[in-house]
């Protein structure tokens, strides 16, 4: 079924003007109560006691965001709401389904329309001209009732993952105590004396430019690739072997340990990729460990027990970017158990993955398999 496809500024009503940012110290004098969200580029950032919407909306990433293919830069909202400048902001005009909107921006790949070198950006001209295929107003309406569902059981299988990931955070304290006040008397060691190599930050912007990516190639992991301590082998961008060659410094390897260094600082996971060749982003680091002497999945384990010192490693302030201390990382003393007991550890981790890969397989593949169908008008007639 071949559907027009229409200009985004033409179905929808733009609302950036009513915009206001706020830095910590603004949000601290209206957010005694909490009572509703403060909105950037990625969903939502803390929760004041003031707003500048009360209607129906969606948030589009302006900067900072992810635009790749099924990668969430759209949020929809249909309460009280604050949102900083780091978003865009779209209202009906009544052509457009708002949640039929959310649904087809993040399921498609935007990066063409973005620009910018190392901090990408969306301008107001360029998510205007993107075209959307949009059926009559009922069907758009129907086909974001069944992807609502859809989602749905996605969240409901993110409530069993949590579970599960309890059951993991259950098993860590009962063979290795509680990490922080280290009851077991393990011995004690500096994250800098577990090295096998140096920090490694991520190449500069001047040497990994947006421009130099390409659509297929060797994989160039990013902050999209880390999600709750967990590796993700999902990859949207991309660099030629040329590219690679030259930027084969900031490769990795299985067993490393990738961790976000602005923006949302302290992030990690463990690189478990079958993929032979990869590097990382800018705005990550990567440390190797002594396998001899630390698991690098029970240091990620353990690093959701050092909240407070996680964000020590952050530098900067709220109003600018933010960046890595890697000072604070090689000089955090943390408890190392003997090996023998780590490995142990991980072969239960392991079991557990893959009671969670199955779930979120399951899942992730019916709700992208409505996707295809509901933009490719087979989803309903």
């Amino acid at each position: 079924m071949m559907w027009e496809k229409v200009k985004i500024k033409d179905i929808t009503i733009n609302l950036d003007n009513r915009r206001k940012p706020l830095n910590e110290q603004e949000r601290n004098k209206i957010s005694k109560k909490k009572l509703y969200p403060y909105i950037g580029a990625n969903n939502i950032m803390d929760y004041v006691d003031e707003y500048l919407f009360d209607e129906e909306i969606i948030c589009i990433a302006e900067d900072g965001g992810s635009w790749g293919e099924n990668q969430k830069c759209v949020v929809y909202f249909s309460e009280k709401c604050w949102v900083n400048n780091h978003a865009h902001v779209l209202s009906s005009n009544g052509k457009s389904d708002l949640k039929y909107l959310m649904y087809y921006l993040n399921a498609k790949d935007l990066t063409q329309f973005i620009t910018g070198s190392t901090r990408g950006k969306l301008t107001k001209s360029a998510l205007d001209s993107i075209q959307i295929p949009l059926p009559p107003l009922p069907i758009q309406k129907r086909i974001a009732e069944i992807l609502d569902t859809a989602d749905a059981l996605r969240r409901k299988d993110e409530a069993l993952l949590k579970k599960y990931d309890e059951l993991a955070q259950a098993i860590f304290i009962d063979m290795f105590g509680d990490p922080v006040k280290n009851e077991k008397g393990w011995e004690v060691k500096k994250l800098g004396d577990l090295f096998k190599s140096p920090v490694k930050c991520g190449p500069f912007g001047s040497a990994l430019k947006r421009e130099e990516f390409v659509t297929f190639g060797i994989p160039v992991w990013n902050m999209d690739n880390i999600i709750n301590y967990k590796f993700s082998k999902q990859c949207n961008l991309f660099i030629d072997d040329k590219k690679y060659q030259d930027l084969k410094s900031y490769s990795t390897q299985n067993g490393d340990i990738i961790i976000s260094r602005a923006g949302t600082v302290g992030k990690m996971c463990v690189v478990d990729t079958d993929i032979p060749k990869s590097i990382i982003s800018t705005n990550l680091i990567k440390i190797s460990l002594d396998s001899n002497q630390i698991n690098p999945f029970y240091f990620t384990s353990l690093m959701k027990y050092f909240g407070k010192k996680i964000g020590r490693l952050r530098t900067g302030s709220d109003n600018g970017f933010t960046h890595m201390n890697t000072g604070v990382l090689e000089g955090l003393v943390i408890p190392v158990p003997p090996i023998i007991q780590q490995n142990v550890f991980l072969e239960v981790l392991k079991n557990i993955e893959c009671q969670c890969q199955d779930i979120t397989f399951k899942s992730e593949n019916l709700f992208n398999s409505l996707l295809q169908k509901a933009f490719n008008g087979e989803l309903v007639a």
